[in-house]
């Protein structure tokens, strides 16, 4: 299992920066940005961990799925899944930037990776909420790309952690914004590898994006102040081989959890496409087989149990 230092996860560049100027930067502006803030190889063996984990058809393990409807992938529990990741969300790197900006206490709320695709339309919205009302949560997003952005990007309103308070709204039209606003939305264009870290009371959507080809894959990091509230955190006991009370503390370990696990999926979420289609005929196929062989002689059924490697 691959250790995964500081140094191997993050770039030299990004590991010179002061916590004070990154602090100091989303106070300011709501946000701060590096590009390629995070090394290739490392967000290779993320990629490696999710296609690794699959898709959740009856699996009895950790695995993706898909929502709204088909829009969106999601692989929530990667503690459960990737050390590569447990190691990239439990670093001195950022727990120091949660400490500059959130002081001593501070708690994982949710995490995931998670790909959106082109037609997706996401309204703009800020992510200090529980259920549908808005919270007054001091809290930090991390939001790492693991393939190059230059369409269907993070947009960003520059400022607007510091008068969503006083709107008191979640969720904002795009004639609200394009009215009020449009001279400060900031588009995060940005390759692979780069972080954006934002006030979670800024307004912030993915811009939509109309190619069919389109892929958008990150990594989905949240943190806030309020201690007796989080999504479930699964986390795989053998990545844990260095815990120190604060991790302790940020992971949440014997607090209440509360929250929903996000986002809430059924079939109803799975799009119609070649790969599904694929796994659901050879399902069928392999059901209607072993239906067949069940009415065989014991002979010939001792015969046909290795078709099951096959599947």
């Amino acid at each position: 299992m691959i250790g995964w230092t500081e140094k191997e996860i993050f770039t030299k560049e990004f590991l010179k920066l002061d916590y004070h100027h990154i602090s100091h930067e989303i106070k300011k502006n709501g946000f701060f940005c590096f590009d390629k803030a995070l090394n290739n190889s490392f967000l290779d063996s993320i990629e490696k961990d999710v296609k690794k984990s699959g898709i959740s058809l009856n699996t009895n393990g950790i695995a993706g799925v898909y929502y709204s409807p088909g829009k969106q992938f999601f692989l929530t529990h990667m503690l459960a899944v990737s050390k590569s990741f447990f190691n990239y969300c439990t670093s001195q790197v950022f727990l120091n930037i949660c400490s500059n900006y959130l002081g001593d206490k501070f708690r994982l709320k949710a995490i995931r990776y998670y790909e959106n695709y082109g037609g997706q339309k996401m309204q703009w919205h800020t992510d200090n909420k529980t259920g549908e009302e808005f919270t007054d949560i001091p809290g930090l997003i991390f939001i790492a790309y693991v393939s190059d952005v230059f369409d269907g990007e993070f947009q960003y309103i520059k400022g607007s952690h510091l008068w969503s308070v006083n709107q008191r709204y979640n969720d904002y039209t795009e004639k609200f914004i394009n009215k009020s606003y449009s001279d400060s939305i900031i588009s995060f264009k940005k390759p692979k590898g780069s972080l954006i870290v934002y006030n979670a009371y800024g307004v912030h959507r993915a811009k939509p994006s109309k190619n069919k080809k389109f892929i958008r894959k990150s990594l989905f990091i949240q943190v806030d102040k309020e201690m007796n509230a989080s999504t479930p955190i699964l986390i795989n006991t053998e990545f844990a081989d260095s815990l120190d009370e604060k991790i302790k503390m940020f992971l949440g370990f014997g607090l209440k959890s509360g929250y929903d696990t996000f986002p809430s999926t059924s079939i109803k979420s799975m799009p119609l496409s070649i790969n599904l289609m694929s796994t659901l005929l050879k399902w069928i196929f392999y059901r209607f087989l072993l239906n067949l062989i069940s009415h065989l002689p014991g002979f010939f059924r001792k015969k046909f149990r290795k078709i099951e490697n096959f599947f």
